[in-house]
């Protein structure tokens, strides 16, 4: 008999799991499944946009590649002209600097020219200033020589006649 209540209750418990299931249940699973189903087909839908979305962002992806390679290539190109230009004018410039140092150093061997010249006449009339009172010196002193002897053998020559 107690095999019998226990059957029995199985039986009760059973039925009540299958009411409830079945009042409440496949409503409830069924409303699910919809759900289930829509956010399926939502989920396939925004798949398929985002591959649309991932096809566009990699074409601009690529186009914005290009574009910065062809940026790069003008910068480069710009970078390149700029150096050359700066080249140019650092050329520019130092030639400038070199012929002003050129008409410089010119100037200052004119001048150091004009100055040995300077001294060296300077130095030759001293010398010929020097060479001439020398000379002048001995001419000087051979005449007051010359005239001393004459006077005194003029003198001898009185006394002696006297």
């Amino acid at each position: 008999m107690e095999i019998f209540w226990r059957i029995f209750d199985t039986i009760i418990l059973a039925i009540g799991i299958a009411y409830i299931y079945v009042k409440y249940g496949i409503t409830f699973l069924g409303g699910r499944k919809n759900d289930i189903e829509s956010s399926l087909a939502k989920a396939k839908e925004y798949e398929k946009k985002a591959k649309e979305l991932y096809g566009e962002a990699k074409i601009e992806l690529e186009r914005v590649r290009k574009e910065i390679k062809e940026i790069k290539q003008d910068a480069i190109k710009e970078a390149i002209a700029e150096k050359n230009q700066i080249i140019k004018n650092a050329g520019i410039t130092a030639d400038k600097i070199i012929s002003v140092y050129i008409e410089r150093a010119k100037s200052e061997i004119d001048n150091q020219k004009k100055r040995l010249f300077e001294e060296a006449l300077d130095i030759s009339f001293k010398t010929a200033n020097e060479m001439i009172k020398k000379e002048i010196e001995s001419d000087a002193v051979h005449k007051i020589n010359d005239n001393f002897l004459k006077l005194q053998e003029e003198a001898f020559a009185k006394q002696s006649n006297k």
